[in-house]
């Protein structure tokens, strides 16, 4: 059951991520936080294109949520890896 609509719930969940480091202090630590934000628009970007659906552009509206997003999850990856990376070396 989607909350908020398809796609938007895990956009709102990596923005809480986001607030939640800043809260307790490890977004500083690490830049992989700017790769996480950047997924979280990206997939927004995306989210974006499911209305063009209502104007009759149905194949170029799926293909341009497709690939932003691939693109926001393959951004959220590199993020991920390189928090985990960070935080592991910190002390």
């Amino acid at each position: 059951m989607a909350l908020f609509g398809a796609g938007l719930d895990w956009v709102v969940a990596v923005f809480l991520v986001l607030v939640f480091a800043e809260y307790i202090k490890i977004r500083a630590k690490s830049k992989g936080f700017n790769w996480i934000a950047a997924s979280a628009v990206s997939a927004l970007l995306g989210w974006s294109f499911s209305g063009f659906g209502v104007w009759g552009l149905v194949s170029g509206a799926i293909w341009g949520q497709y690939l932003f997003e691939f693109i926001a999850w393959i951004l959220l990856l590199i993020g991920a890896i390189t928090v985990v990376l960070d935080l592991s070396k910190a002390k």
